[in-house]
C-alpha cells in the first residue's frame, strides 16, 4: 500500500468506527539518522534539555498491546528500534558532538488521560528539548500536541498531525515528515487541474465537521479555476462510534446529488471515506468517481477485496500518493537505518513485499516503526546541526523557517520554510485497482513524482 502518512492512522479511524461498522525541482538525496558534524564554538548548556554533553529528547509511540483486539498488525519492538537508531547516532558523534539521551513512553490511544499527562511529564518534569514520535492520535482535536508545541514551547516532530494544529502551535515548533491533510487536498486538486482529470464533471464534497472549512475552500477554488459544475457540500457529524446521525445526513445529500447530477465526489478525511458511507454512495449513484485526499482509504478498499465485494465500491478511486512501501524501503536513507538496526540487534527487517502474518494472524511491520523513527531523528539532527553548536528555541525556529530542501529518509522531495512545517512535497496521482495482488492497491498514473509546491 502506498502511504502518505504513517499507516497507523488507519487503525485509529477503525477504532472510532468499529462499533458503527458492525450495527511527499527540489530533489534531495536521502540520509539516515547517523554521522557527526564538527563545531568550532565550545558547547554549552544553551537551552532546556541541552547540556555541553547531552541533548535530551522524549520519544512517544503507540502501545499496540492495548489495542491488539482492534488491529491486525504491530510496528515491531519500538524500544529496540529506538535504542538501535539512537545508539547509531551516538556512536557516530551524536548531534553536533552531544550524545542523545532519550525518555521513552508508550501511550495507549484508549487512555486519553495518560496522553494528556505525558505533556507535562515530558516538558515540566523531564525537561526535554524536543518530543518526537506519535503523540496523540486521530480523531483528537490537537490540544495535546499544542500543549507541547505551544503551551510548553517545546519542539514536536510528529507523524500524525493536521494543518490546523500546526497553525495553532508556535510557528516552527510543530513539524511533520509528511504532508498535512489540508495541503494534501490542495496538492491533489492542483495535480488534477494540471492533467485536466475531471473535465466535464459535476463535483461535490463530502467532509466531516473537523475539516469542512479548509476542504470547502480548496474545492471551491478548484471548481472556480477549472469552471467545473459543483453540487452541494455534505458535512457529516462524526463524534464517536455511533454514526446514525451521519448516515441520515448522508441519505439526504445523496438525494440532492442525484438531482444535481453529481458524478464526482471528493472525500476529505478518513472518517467520511469509511466503508459504511462509500458502499451507500456507490450503490445509490453507480459509476460515481471517488476522490480521496488520504491514501489510507485504500485500507478500506483492501478490506472489500478480502471480503469478496464485487464490484468493489472503491474501484478507480483517485488519490495523491508518494512512493509505495517497497519503493520507500529501497531508498538509501531508509536502508542506512535498516543497516544500523540490523547491526545493533542481529534481527532482520523484513521488506514490505515479504511480510506474512504470524501464527496469531498479526503482521509485524517493523519497517514502519523503523522508518518513522529514522525520519524523526534525521529531521532533528539536520535542523540542530544547521542551527549552530548551541541551539535554542529561537535558533531552531529561525533555522526551520529558512531551511529549504531537507533530506527526509522516506521521501525524494521534501522541504521546510516560513509557514511550511509539513515536509513532504513529492507526489503523483494514482487509482485504486482491485486486481493488484494480493488485495488491491493504488496504481500510479506515472512513475515519476511531481513537486507539488511548484
Amino acid at each position: 500500500m502506498v502511504r502518505v502518512r504513517s499507516g497507523v492512522v488507519v487503525a485509529f479511524t477503525a477504532l472510532l468506527l468499529l462499533s458503527a461498522c458492525s450495527s511527499d525541482s527540489k530533489k534531495t538525496g536521502s540520509s539516515g539518522a547517523s554521522g557527526a558534524s564538527s563545531s568550532a564554538a565550545p558547547l554549552t548548556a544553551s537551552f532546556r534539555g541541552i547540556t555541553a554533553t547531552e541533548i535530551k529528547i522524549g520519544v512517544v509511540v503507540v502501545d499496540f498491546a492495548c489495542i491488539a483486539q482492534f488491529v491486525d498488525f504491530t510496528q515491531g519492538d519500538a524500544e529496540k528500534i529506538l535504542n538501535a537508531l539512537v545508539g547509531n547516532v551516538n556512536k557516530n558523534g551524536g548531534i553536533d558532538g552531544r550524545q542523545v539521551k532519550v525518555v521513552f513512553k508508550k501511550l495507549c490511544p484508549l487512555n486519553p488521560q495518560d496522553t494528556a499527562a505525558a505533556c507535562t511529564s515530558l516538558t515540566d518534569d523531564e525537561q526535554v528539548f524536543a518530543v518526537m514520535g506519535i503523540y496523540d492520535t486521530p480523531p483528537s482535536d490537537g490540544s495535546n500536541q499544542l500543549c507541547i508545541a505551544k503551551d510548553k514551547d517545546t519542539v514536536l516532530i510528529d507523524e500524525l498531525t493536521t494543518g490546523k494544529t500546526i497553525e495553532g502551535a508556535t510557528p516552527g515548533l510543530l513539524l511533520t515528515p509528511h504532508i498535512a491533510s489540508e495541503r494534501q487536498l490542495k496538492a491533489l486538486l492542483a495535480l488534477m487541474k494540471q492533467k485536466n482529470t475531471l473535465s466535464g464533471k459535476t463535483v461535490a464534497l463530502l467532509a466531516d465537521q473537523n475539516n469542512q472549512d479548509t476542504a470547502q475552500k480548496s474545492v471551491k477554488d478548484f471548481t472556480d479555476a477549472t469552471g467545473l459544475k459543483s453540487g452541494d457540500t455534505a458535512v457529516l457529524t462524526i463524534t464517536g462510534t455511533d454514526t446514525t446521525a451521519a448516515q441520515t445526513q448522508l441519505d439526504s445529500f445523496i438525494e440532492k446529488w442525484k438531482q444535481q447530477k453529481v458524478d464526482t465526489l471528493i472525500m476529505s478525511g478518513l472518517l467520511v471515506s469509511a466503508k459504511q458511507f462509500v458502499e451507500k454512495i456507490t450503490a445509490a449513484i453507480p459509476g460515481i468517481t471517488l476522490i480521496t485526499d488520504d491514501s489510507g482509504t485504500g485500507e478500506q478498499a483492501n478490506d472489500e477485496v478480502k471480503a469478496g465485494k464485487s464490484p468493489n465500491p472503491y474501484e478507480g478511486m483517485i488519490t495523491l500518493n508518494g512512493l509505495n512501501d517497497d519503493e520507500t524501503f529501497a531508498l538509501s536513507g531508509v536502508q542506512a537505518c535498516v543497516k544500523a538496526y540490523q547491526d545493533a540487534t542481529g534481527d532482520t527487517v523484513v521488506a514490505p513485499k515479504d511480510l506474512k502474518p504470524g501464527p496469531d494472524g498479526k503482521t509485524t511491520r517493523t519497517f514502519e516503526g523503523l522508518e518513522d523513527r529514522c525520519n524523526e531523528l534525521s529531521i532533528l539532527k539536520q535542523i540542530l546541526e544547521k542551527a549552530g553548536p548551541n541551539p535554542t528555541n529561537d535558533s531552531w525556529i529561525a533555522t526551520v523557517n529558512s531551511f529549504g530542501p531537507i533530506k527526509v529518509p522516506t521521501a525524494e522531495i521534501s522541504s521546510f520554510g516560513q509557514g511550511k512545517y509539513d515536509a513532504a512535497d513529492g507526489f503523483r496521482l494514482s487509482k485504486f485497482d482491485s486486481s493488484i495482488p494480493p488485495s488491491g492497491d493504488f496504481k500510479p498514473e506515472t512513475p515519476e513524482l511531481q513537486d507539488v509546491t511548484k
